[in-house]
């Protein structure tokens, strides 16, 4: 597997410089906490034809518009303030979000109906000619900004990552969003995408900690499986994701992420590291299909952010606002060139403690 970066800083400083309030809060103050939400919103397409939409989304075709583009818009950041904490100013200090088409969506979100939220820094991992991008808002300082991409001798394989060195009240926090492959066209004959892409982000951790064993690290979006995906497909085949209780399991070491429900198994094997999901002890779920409640967003904290110093975790839980769910608990998804619903996933909020 080979690594490219493209540094996108340049587009989160642009993105402050435009902003009409660069002069909002940009660091926690001593004692508060760090809010973090991450959510795919599904399909956020704007009202242009760029090539890459789907058929469902053509204003040529009369399929999509602006009205219909703008409740979107509206949908989303209703989401995603029904999914952050309350304050003074309302929602997460960072927005992590997958399958926005490009930055101009970006921009209209963090303008308009998120303008209140003061985010005065974003990145974006451009799509190289897919439909969606990784982004990033963030009322904290963005120090630096990359995106990688993993290949194979054949070409191309996964999705970019976005890595960012956030200021977090004199803090690093080092912050890693992502967007796995998805099922579609079967769980197991996509499974090796996505272990490419679990090895491309187990690369980005592993040097990061080489560097810095106690780095307040985390890897954050949506990886298209659960934590205990390897136990879900009942061990028939490797997963991107790897409980580390299956370590020894099948399949090569470098193509998988280990992952544990346990704070205190949450360290590094050797060289290879082991993150924390907090899904275990938190309950619920962030997505469905067909009945079946699934993890596939999440949060996975190194041990840096599980040592009660500095940054440290406190909280975790996908969004149980009522507004979001229907009559059976599932999320309300935008029906495609409908007029109305949010997504088929709930938006996830992490809250991390900052000591003084």
């Amino acid at each position: 597997m080979r690594l490219s970066s493209a540094a996108v800083l340049a587009v989160a400083c642009l993105l402050c410089l435009s902003a009409s309030r660069c002069s909002s809060p940009s660091s926690p103050a001593a004692g508060r906490s760090v809010s973090i939400v991450a959510y795919n919103v599904k399909s956020l397409f704007d009202a242009t034809d760029d090539g890459p939409e789907f058929p469902e989304f053509s204003v040529a075709r009369g399929k999509w518009d602006d009205a219909r583009y703008r409740i979107r818009l509206a949908n989303v950041a209703a989401a995603v303030l029904a999914a952050g904490p309350s304050g003074k100013i309302p929602g997460p200090d960072i927005l992590c979000l997958e399958e926005i088409e490009n930055g101009r969506v970006l921009e209209a979100l963090r303008t308009g109906p998120l303008s209140a939220a003061r985010y005065g820094y974003a990145a974006i991992a451009p799509a190289e000619g897919g439909p969606f991008s990784d982004c990033v808002l963030s009322r904290l300082p963005i120090l630096s900004a990359a995106c990688h991409s993993a290949s194979t001798p054949a070409g191309p394989a996964g999705r970019d990552i976005l890595e960012l060195e956030i200021d977090a009240g004199g803090r690093r926090l080092i912050l890693i969003s992502c967007h796995w492959k998805s099922k579609s066209g079967g769980a197991e004959a996509t499974e090796e995408a996505r272990r490419e892409d679990a090895a491309l982000v187990r690369g980005r951790v592993r040097a990061r900690l080489a560097s810095d064993p106690g780095a307040e690290l985390l890897v954050c979006g949506d990886f298209n499986e659960s934590p205990d995906e390897y136990l879900r497909v009942a061990r028939q085949y490797a997963t991107g994701l790897m409980p580390v209780e299956e370590s020894t399991a099948r399949g090569s070491a470098s193509a998988r992420l280990l992952v544990t429900s346990s704070p205190e198994l949450a360290k590094s094997l050797g060289d290879e590291p082991v993150l924390f999901s907090p899904w275990a002890e938190a309950g619920g779920y962030s997505y469905s299909y067909r009945g079946s409640r699934e993890r596939l967003d999440g949060f996975l904290l190194s041990p840096g952010l599980l040592d009660a110093e500095g940054l440290s975790y406190a909280s975790f839980a996908a969004a149980s606002a009522p507004s979001l769910k229907d009559a059976a608990g599932d999320p309300i998804a935008w029906p495609g060139s409908g007029s109305t619903g949010y997504s088929d996933h709930l938006p996830i909020l992490l809250v991390l403690d900052a000591e003084p």
